[in-house]
């Protein structure tokens, strides 16, 4: 059925104390086709959806992205905003005394400093199982409290860790006093309670009530700079930089801690719904389709929301959303959002985190929470004991028996779990079934287990010893010491200085022969000792280095290829070719020359300028500088097209209503296409910036923009290809070639008389690889010659 998604205005008599300043959002319902266009709509312009319920949705918006939804068709009805009342409300509570029987949560929120002041208590009466730590600071200065909770709060254990996190929103609070509660029902009965018992001695609990206080304090949803925090991690669709640079400090704080901590579950509590949320909340296409999650972890962040919400009486049966199922629900299936910190801890740290809904209300009045703690005790306990769950383990190193940093992967999920290096031990759950395990590490021999069968019950165990693998050392920098200008030119005889990285276990007594990859560059002086190079250590060469020679016929453009065969006490070995370019670098700075162009406000076609650039290079590495003012730059769209066709996508829809793009894309913003994809293209030609503002409302101009491009001077063609080796076996003719850099496929010519080059023939497609350096040749002919050529952007090679 389809259903109009245009709005009837609702006139609201809004309270008092309730602003409509643009830098204060505040909640609107937006009433939309909750399946059709319009929540596209709200996630392409960046409005920040806070929930969808059954054909409407609660958004947050300023006074300027009101503005838009009306231009656009819709309206929306101002929703009360009692978070800074309730947090007043609060204050004055905290000051009255108020008596709790033995055991019974208390019918009162914590201010900042009340909780500060109970924790702290906590922390003293039990310093047995407590750690309580300060993991940084708001923008207000106010500490981010995490309480540590486990036998040995000293030692790390083999055990698997498990974290609760709540009120990164600040005006969702009920969470707050859940995880308050729970560490003093922890505290309170370890050693009488054998439940409770059992998950400190066996468990690292970490347990952070308030992740925004300065928010709390205010009554906003926001910190105390206006960042929704649960938009401000790194996103692996549109922000997929693992770095705390440029975000909220609540936000590089947790970045940080989870650095140096693993964990094996996680929960984020928030406020406004009843349902527990399941990664991915992000969507690659940048709609508001399901993103699936690869198996196994489909079943498995099926089976730990079902966990939470089964165990919630209120939860189990909600279904206030046609994605909802009893109380549970896929991220991007019920709306889409970026940056959010349940995503960010599954794909960059293999954390299991489901991101749950526990009240309706955001901040209901203080005598309903014992009721919201008597409905989630069993959530958060029976939550925390899947942990338990799964395939742990050991890793070891096979001859020292010590830990290892390890990684572990399970069947196709692209997302490992991690060992903690300090002790080795992994933890990684996941629903019953069979699965294949792989585990690695750095400088060992990886190890496959095809058939780990996991139960419904305590975790499956494989220990593995990792044996270190063979040493291997390979081309890590040179340093071209021609006593000159420090160009390789044809003709010129240099120094050259090679360090060696040791990717396999340490070696000693290395000494290495510089061995030429191609066909133009030389060696003169081909020996050099090394000192020691140990496991993931770089060593240069001992005095007197390499000396090469480069000869005369060398074109401009070309990268002259070596390699090392080295010899150690501890093997032999060949290291892959590394290149040195002939000829001066080229860098240029290219302005346009056309701007500034205003921007046509929600209009079909893209805004267009264009630098002509006349360098003969090839591209090493491109930066795009940008001055774009805009009132609104979620409207936009913003790509680069190179001379050879390449669109990179440099902005796209993301911002929300912030203005102006301006800064340099490769030095201080973030592309969404990366800009190496240029790389080996050739810089001259006609490069178009094109912006679209897709939306109306707002007005915008494109002041200025340049290019700055890093080069080698164009090679004409790609240069002849040198074999690297040749062997015969079982009837099978196997050759290896050298490869050459910037290449995009090779060609295999065959041929039995090698005086008639016009009868050799392309046996390209014998090997399905076209940028593979190794062929077999199963042909019948008793004797053949073969040449090889490489095919580059600027055609065949010889």
């Amino acid at each position: 059925m389809t259903h109009s998604t245009r709005l009837v205005v609702v006139a609201l008599v809004l309270g008092s104390g309730i602003g409509v300043a643009a830098e204060h959002p505040f909640p609107v319902r937006v009433e939309l086709d909750i399946d059709g266009d319009a929540r596209a709509f709200l996630r392409n312009l960046d409005f920040n959806v806070d929930a969808a319920f059954d054909g409407w949705a609660r958004v947050y918006v300023n006074a300027e992205e009101l503005a838009k939804l009306q231009n656009a068709g819709f309206s929306a009805t101002r929703l009360p905003d009692d978070g800074p009342r309730m947090a007043e409300l609060a204050r004055m509570q905290a000051a009255e005394t108020v008596h709790t029987p033995e055991g019974a949560v208390a019918a009162q929120y914590h201010t900042y400093a009340t909780l500060e002041a109970d924790l702290q208590q906590i922390a003293a009466d039990h310093p047995s199982i407590v750690r309580l730590t300060s993991i940084g600071q708001t923008v207000l200065g106010k500490h981010l409290w995490i309480v540590k909770l486990t036998d040995n709060p000293d030692v790390e254990e083999y055990e698997p860790g498990v974290t609760y996190i709540s009120s990164m929103h600040g005006d969702e609070v009920v969470g707050k006093e859940l995880l308050y509660n729970l560490i003093d029902y922890m505290t309170d009965n370890y050693g009488s309670d054998p439940r409770v018992t059992n998950l400190v001695d066996s468990t690292e609990l970490w347990i952070m009530p308030s992740m925004n206080p300065d928010g709390t304090e205010a009554g906003s949803r926001y910190n105390a700079n206006g960042v929704d925090l649960n938009r401000d991690f790194p996103d692996q669709f549109v922000d997929p930089v693992n770095t705390s640079a440029g975000r909220a400090p609540e936000t590089a704080a947790i970045m940080a801690w989870r650095a140096q901590h693993t964990s094996t579950l996680a929960t984020n509590m928030h406020g406004g719904a009843l349902v527990a949320n399941y990664p991915f909340d992000s969507n690659p296409a940048g709609t508001d389709t399901f993103s699936p999650t690869p198996q196994p972890d489909h079943d498995t962040f099926v089976r730990l929301a079902r966990t939470y919400a089964d165990n919630n009486p209120p939860m189990s049966t909600s279904n206030s959303h046609p994605a909802w199922d009893d109380g549970i629900t896929n991220g991007a299936d019920w709306y889409a959002i970026n940056g959010g910190m349940q995503d960010w801890n599954y794909v960059w740290h293999g954390d299991h985190e489901v991101l749950v809904e526990v009240s309706s209300i955001k901040w209901p009045p203080a005598n309903q929470l014992p009721d919201f703690w008597a409905d989630n005790l069993e959530s958060m306990l029976a939550y925390m004991e899947r942990a338990h769950e799964g395939v742990r383990g050991l890793v070891t190193d096979q001859t020292t028996g010590l830990p290892l940093a390890a990684t572990i992967h399970l069947d196709a999920s692209p997302h490992p779990t991690y060992t903690d290096p300090e002790v080795g031990d992994y933890h990684r759950v996941v629903a019953p079934g069979t699965y294949k395990l792989n585990v690695s590490a750095p400088y060992y021999e990886p190890q496959a287990f095809p058939t780990v069968t996991i139960n419904d019950g305590p975790s499956t165990v494989v220990d593995v010893a990792l044996v270190p693998s063979p040493t291997q050392l390979q081309a890590f920098a040179f340093d071209l010491q021609d006593g000159g200008d420090g160009i390789f030119d044809p003709g010129e005889s240099s120094t050259l200085a090679v360090t060696l990285q040791n990717l396999g276990q340490t070696a000693t007594n290395v000494n290495a022969e510089l061995i030429p990859t191609g066909y133009y560059g030389q060696v003169t002086q081909a020996h050099a000792a090394y000192p020691d190079i140990g496991v993931g250590a770089t060593a240069s060469s001992a005095a007197p280095h390499y000396d090469v020679l480069l000869d005369t016929a060398t074109p401009a453009g070309h990268r002259a290829g070596y390699a090392l065969q080295w010899v150690t006490d501890q093997g032999v070995g060949q290291s892959e070719p590394f290149f040195i370019d002939v000829g001066a670098a080229i860098n240029e700075s290219l302005p346009s020359t056309d701007v500034p162009y205003g921007i046509s406000d929600s209009g079909p076609q893209p805004v267009s300028s264009e630098i002509v650039s006349a360098i003969a290079a090839e591209i090493v590495a491109v930066r795009v500088a940008i001055d774009l003012t805009h009132t609104y730059i979620g409207d936009l769209l913003v790509e680069l097209v190179s001379p050879a066709g390449t669109r990179v996508t440099l902005h796209d829809h993301s911002g929300g209503s912030q203005d102006d793009i301006i800064g340099t894309y490769g030095v201080d913003l973030s592309s969404l296409d990366p800009l190496s994809v240029y790389t080996c293209e050739p810089a001259n030609g006609t490069w178009t910036l094109e912006v679209t503002d897709d939306f109306g409302g707002d007005n915008g101009t494109l002041n200025a923009w340049s290019l700055e491009i890093d080069g080698r001077p164009a090679e004409p063609a790609p240069p002849e290809v040198k074999f690297r080796g040749a062997e015969m076996f079982s009837g099978v003719a196997r050759f290896e070639w050298w490869p050459y850099s910037c290449l995009t496929s090779y060609r295999v010519y065959r041929a039995t008389d090698p005086s008639q080059p016009a009868n050799f023939s392309d046996v390209t497609s014998e090997d399905a690889d076209p940028t593979d350096t190794l062929f077999d040749d199963t042909s019948a002919d008793p004797i053949s010659y073969f040449l090889v050529t490489g095919v580059g952007r600027n055609g065949e090679g010889p």
